[in-house]
């Protein structure tokens, strides 16, 4: 799904590589930087800018494993999801270190690197509308008809059911059903998935699925998955004396 319309990041972003989890379209998340590479990006970008550019950046999972990362730059994953940093917090105990607060805009492609240091920069291509997380469902595009309606619906539904078996006092799990009630449908797969539990691997799975049609087949067994354990979670309690 390209974007040929609408609003656009910018084609030239640094990239920040982070081992902590996949930021998703349409999700905040909050990660600590303490590489050479990513404090650079934090100190040189983030904190020069003067703009609301200067604060997108893109957000690539690093896959390789951190106990043998070295400061070569590992082989970069081609999907990645670019952010606004809504706050940056610098610490100097117990290293060095930045804390940032990133809301996911939409899915990039790296199409080339343009430099490795001090910090990556990348030539990319934008692959979400990036205006359908702050369009409400009555206004948004549908998921459209046929096997994609379907999926769409089936989605929607098992997150409908979902929501039932949960406590809606909990701040969480409002914020869900406003989302459920508010956000087009197409953008249920990412929110979902940065929602409930499920595994980084699984995420990165949702990240990779491009189209739409795929998100929706890769997250859709995550909230199965969800409902069946709190299925036979309220069934042990209900037999336990």
């Amino acid at each position: 799904m390209s974007s040929d319309a609408g609003i656009q990041i910018p084609s030239r972003l640094p990239l920040l590589l982070t081992h902590e989890g996949v930021l998703l379209p349409g999700s905040t998340v909050r990660l600590s930087v303490d590489s050479p590479r990513n404090m650079h990006l934090v100190s040189q970008r983030l904190l020069r800018g003067t703009s609301l550019k200067s604060t997108i950046i893109g957000v690539i999972p690093n896959t390789r494993d951190p106990e043998h990362d070295t400061d070569d730059l590992p082989t970069l994953h081609k999907i990645g999801t670019a952010g606004i940093a809504v706050q940056v917090v610098g610490s100097n105990w117990p290293k060095p270190h930045y804390t940032l607060l990133i809301t996911g805009l939409c899915r990039f492609r790296v199409s080339s690197l343009l430099k490795e240091r001090p910090f990556v920069l990348a030539e990319v291509e934008q692959l979400d509308k990036l205006d359908q997380y702050t369009t409400s469902a009555t206004e948004g595009a549908t998921a459209g008809d046929g096997e994609l309606g379907e999926l769409s619906q089936k989605f929607y539904q098992a997150a409908v059911q979902l929501l039932g078996m949960l406590d809606t006092s909990v701040p969480v799990v409002a914020k869900f059903r406003r989302l459920l009630d508010s956000l087009p449908r197409e953008t249920l797969p990412d929110v979902v998935a940065s929602m409930i539990r499920t595994s980084n691997k699984e995420k990165l799975q949702v990240l990779d699925a491009v189209s739409l049609e795929e998100r929706f087949k890769k997250a859709l067994p995550m909230l199965t998955r969800q409902i069946d354990g709190l299925k036979l979670l309220q069934k042990t309690r209900k037999i336990s004396p």
